[in-house]
């Protein structure tokens, strides 16, 4: 089954004049990015994401170079950047930008063969924004790197697990992987720039990040990807949509997949919902559609957010789980249709929340039947893949 051609021009059209609405200037550097927010701020991961819809449109490459410029025109002297430009709260001043630079380079690079705009000055940055993540966020030295609190993961609310403003506690599976990626990402960068020794080194230290999430955050009792806490050495046992991004990493082994798969994402009491995946499984106290009196921010309890189903389906496509990635993608596709283009989707009531409308990354969902039918993946880092973009 495919998007009817006609829907398909349809869609396009709508969602190009819809973005064109999120085109902004920088106020220091006089840059011209993109956002999906009607607020006008630059987001870390929200543009890695928001980049590959972009593609789709055939825009300018511009505004994605600029959108990762622009945050290391603001880094610091020793290597730490601020999670979103401009900031708005004292709490977003203090925590670092989220691993996704080098992997936004990456797409940049499958997509117009060149990396002329990462110069001396700025492959320094971007190294050094790394080692702050690798080095200054592994206080206790063990290998993983921990979130600062709920907002720094993205997953706003999420205390249960990340804890609030300046927690500094959670080593999170979604980090870690993210990390895994970025440290894959910036390897084949160096690899590309001809420095051939940050090449081997930063490809050593994603194989550490691998073991690690392996070896520490797995809880075999539950067949579960957790969180671990710094300070106690335990695992944080709350089930969060975070624990598929082993699957989009390819750290899972084949026996965790399966377990990860039909024991939890499949399971209709957990993250199998009207409207999958629900950012908490339906198991977990935290599983409200409604903010408690605690929370800060977006939703991430009982929501669906499209960006997480769209790389859980490309894990589940990188693990043969071809099926249910498809029934992922079509339903998510089809709720969007349905519902509307909003910021975030309520799980059980199906319903849309936050920002409406919504010109940011939760238009993925247009485009992952077809990547799905056709078995693209523009979020895979293989060298492969990077020759066949070239070539088209």
């Amino acid at each position: 089954m495919r998007i009817d051609p006609d829907v398909a021009r349809e869609d396009l059209k709508r969602i190009d004049e819809l973005m064109r609405q999120g085109i902004q200037r920088d106020a220091v550097t006089g840059k011209e990015y993109f956002t999906g927010y009607s607020y006008n701020t630059l987001y870390d991961w929200d543009q890695y994401f928001e980049a590959i819809v972009q593609r789709y449109l055939d825009w300018d490459l511009q505004y994605i170079r600029n959108g990762v410029t622009i945050f290391l025109d603001n880094q610091y002297e020793d290597g730490f950047i601020t999670r979103c430009i401009p900031t708005g709260s004292s709490d977003e001043k203090t925590e670092h930008v989220k691993p996704f630079l080098a992997q936004i380079s990456i797409l940049l690079y499958q997509w117009e063969g060149s990396l002329n705009w990462l110069n001396e000055i700025y492959y320094a940055r971007m190294k050094k924004y790394l080692l702050y993540w690798l080095d200054k966020k592994d206080p206790n030295g063990n290998g993983l790197s921990t979130w600062d609190s709920g907002p720094h993961s993205g997953m706003d609310d999420q205390i249960e697990r990340v804890g609030p403003w300046k927690s500094c506690f959670c080593e999170g599976v979604d980090l870690n992987s993210f990390l895994y990626r970025e440290c894959t990402a910036f390897s084949k960068l160096a690899g590309i720039k001809g420095k051939l020794d940050d090449e081997d080194y930063f490809m050593k230290r994603a194989s550490v990040l691998k073991d690690n999430i392996c070896n520490y955050l797995w809880c075999e009792e539950d067949g579960f990807f957790y969180d671990r806490d710094e300070r106690t050495g335990e695992f944080i046992c709350v089930k969060s949509s975070s624990g598929f991004s082993p699957l989009w990493a390819g750290i899972a082994s084949r026996e965790q997949a399966e377990i990860l798969v039909s024991r939890h994402l499949l399971n209709p009491a957990e993250f199998w919902r009207a409207f999958p995946v629900p950012s908490y499984a339906a198991t977990e106290p935290g599983y409200r559609e409604e903010h408690m009196e605690q929370d800060v921010g977006c939703n991430w309890r009982a929501q669906t957010w499209i960006p997480v189903n769209y790389y859980i389906m490309h894990g589940l496509m990188k693990y043969g789980y071809h099926e249910t990635a498809r029934e992922l993608a079509w339903k998510t596709y089809e709720n969007v249709k349905k519902i509307g283009d909003r910021e975030y989707y309520s799980t059980d009531s199906q319903t849309g929340r936050g920002l409406d409308p919504f010109w940011g990354w939760s238009l993925l969902a247009y485009f992952m039947p077809s990547e799905l039918e056709t078995g693209y993946d523009p979020t895979d880092l293989s060298e492969g893949i990077w020759e066949m973009k070239l070539k088209l």
